[in-house]
């Protein structure tokens, strides 16, 4: 794994600044990423982070391990764990019905991934799973192709998934028709006509809004109709559920569920849900699914044979550091060499580096009984460069976190973004590339 910056400097030793900031106003102004800068810092780094044929083949493999294991995990917990049990990873007792009887989908996230860094020893290891509302898919289509007519100047790299975002759209368009039938429903006859999708996200969160724009545009261009509306816009006629004023058969979230279940309309929400009246993409499942919690599950049931393949438990062993519930602590566990994290924390929020917690700091956690702690990883660091607001370039060292996707049950490509140990909205992206 290495990154192209220095080859980049050398092509553009004078226009690379410049360079940079135009490729990222380009992202806000053509691919609507509007909030690309943070804290003054461009979002959209002019580099590219290259992957060996070894590297990325066993990431690929290992994508498709970790979304087998993560399925079966899913289904042994909702089947055989209590309500008290579901508690201990997170999930309300009042939810656990709505959890257990909502209609399984086609696939377990028809967008989910795995946030791999590469250690010291050149192994991937797993770092955490978004299974509810992954980011990242204007990044690797529409601004990676733009900043690809520069990259592919360095000989020796091609694009990972040119195709990711047809794949994308397509595991939309699948999911939404897949319209199973809630346990005690008849099953309708004659054929069924396509549902009208609704697209949810917080008017406020632009990039959030842009994103959701371009899947209704993909959706759309496949013949389905779809609508995009705030929380504020759902409203329920009978026992149905409007967006719009427009009534929907299936919806699509680009907003948190813990923040959904605040609203006036979320036990409607879970109603249509659990009777089939509203088809959710991202569901109760594919959300819970996504806490750290069921990482350190996974973890702890790394030996059972009944579940899990030989080459799942060795994934297991191999590329998940050693995590736990903080209940289930070693009697020689040494915070020293952890990182803690809060089950449903994102983007980089309530992540401790157990080495620089007090005691009283983690006492304070320790009681809330909703962190995970995991192995800290000693990750592979690249080359960078950063471009501050005077447009001078500083050169660094970064910290890659790849993203890689499992889009329609299968691996699809990589979103990257650089930045420190611990990955925070401060991180930029770059594209990832392949060795040819």
């Amino acid at each position: 794994m290495y990154s192209l910056i220095e080859r980049l400097l050398k092509i553009y030793p004078r226009r690379y600044a410049n360079m940079a900031v135009a490729f990222n106003d380009r992202a806000a102004i053509c691919d609507q990423l509007i909030e690309s800068r943070v804290e003054g810092q461009i979002y959209t780094g002019l580099n590219g982070l290259v992957l060996t044929a070894y590297e990325r083949d066993s990431l690929i493999k290992l994508t498709r391990l970790f979304a087998s294991i993560m399925s079966k995990a899913m289904g042994l917990i909702l089947t055989e764990l209590s309500d008290a049990e579901l508690e201990e990873l997170g999930w309300p007792p009042s939810l656990a019905y709505a959890l257990r009887h909502e209609p399984p989908n086609r696939w377990l996230t028809p967008i989910g991934r795995f946030d791999f860094g590469l250690d010291e020893y050149g192994n991937w290891q797993l770092m955490e799973y978004n299974s509810d509302t992954p980011s990242g898919s204007q990044e690797v289509t529409e601004v990676e192709a733009r900043v690809w007519k520069v990259l592919r100047r360095c000989e020796g790299v091609a694009r990972l998934n040119p195709r990711i975002g047809e794949n994308m759209l397509e595991a939309l368009h699948q999911e939404a028709r897949f319209l199973p039938i809630p346990p005690g429903y008849a099953e309708a006859e004659g054929p069924m006509r396509p549902p009208r999708v609704g697209f949810m996200v917080r008017g406020r969160y632009l990039t959030d809004l842009a994103q959701v724009m371009w899947y209704k545009r993909g959706l759309e261009a496949r013949g389905l109709e779809c609508i995009v509306g705030d929380p504020n816009n759902l409203s329920l006629i009978g026992n149905r559920i409007y967006l719009l004023g427009e009534p929907i058969e299936a919806l699509y979230r680009l907003f948190p569920i813990e923040f959904l279940s605040q609203e006036p309309l979320f036990a409607a929400y879970l109603q249509a849900n659990l009777t089939g009246a509203l088809k959710c993409l991202n569901n109760l499942r594919g959300f819970l699914a996504q806490s750290k919690a069921i990482m350190a599950w996974v973890w702890r049931e790394r030996d059972n044979y009944a579940l899990f393949t030989v080459d799942e438990r060795k994934a297991i062993y191999s590329s998940l550091p050693e995590t736990y519930l903080l209940h289930d602590l070693p009697s020689n566990f040494e915070r020293g060499g952890y990182i803690i994290k809060e089950f449903y924390g994102r983007e980089g929020a309530e992540v401790y580096n157990g080495a620089e917690l007090s005691d009283s700091d983690w006492q304070e956690i320790s009681d809330y009984h909703t962190y995970i702690a995991q192995r800290r990883i000693n990750l592979s660091a690249v080359p960078h460069a950063v471009v501050n607001l005077a447009r001078e370039v500083q050169q660094t060292e970064v910290y890659p976190c790849v993203g890689s996707f499992v889009i329609g049950g299968d691996w699809g490509g990589c979103y990257t973004r650089v930045g420190g140990r611990i990955t925070t909205a401060q991180a930029q992206f770059i594209p990832t590339l392949q060795e040819v």
